[in-house]
């Protein structure tokens, strides 16, 4: 029995190691898909100007909103129609770019000031956000939920 357990331990021993170096081989492997996978999305990316077109979530409600954003690395600002630009600040975070507008007068609720706070994401060539719009009324605060997407303007 001796003699069979001094053949049996460096083969064992072998087998041990070759377990431990697929192990590490596999860890190796998911770090690596790891840290490809979380490339993300730079202001960078965005620059220029797109064309956007904001809809409610509620079925029921077909009012559309039609405005350009213009993005470069430092800015990201809103225009409307006849109306003055909305400075908005903007925070890339791994495959979205969050944003808060300064507050302004609503285009759905005329006399009305928002904010919103949108959460952008890339959609093939389009950009496509969750927007939460807060009109501040004399009752109190009322909140919207939205969908805005655009393409670069040519």
């Amino acid at each position: 029995m001796f003699w069979t357990m001094k053949r049996l331990t460096p083969l064992l021993a072998a087998l041990l190691l070759l377990g431990c170096a697929q192990e590490a081989t596999e860890e190796a492997t998911e770090e690596a898909a790891d840290t490809t996978a979380v490339e993300g999305i730079s202001l960078a990316d965005l620059a220029g100007t797109w064309n956007m077109r904001t809809t409610s979530t509620d079925p029921a409600d077909t009012f559309v909103n039609e405005y350009q954003i213009v993005i470069d690395e430092t800015s990201w600002t809103m225009n409307f129609p006849d109306r003055d630009p909305v400075s908005v600040t903007a925070v890339a975070d791994g495959d979205n770019v969050i944003t808060d507008s300064e507050p302004f007068e609503s285009v759905r609720h005329p006399g009305t000031m928002v904010t919103t706070h949108t959460i952008f994401h890339m959609e093939g060539d389009r950009l496509v956000g969750d927007v939460t719009a807060t009109w501040q009324t004399a009752a109190g605060d009322s909140v919207g939920q939205l969908r805005t997407e655009g393409t670069r303007a040519p």
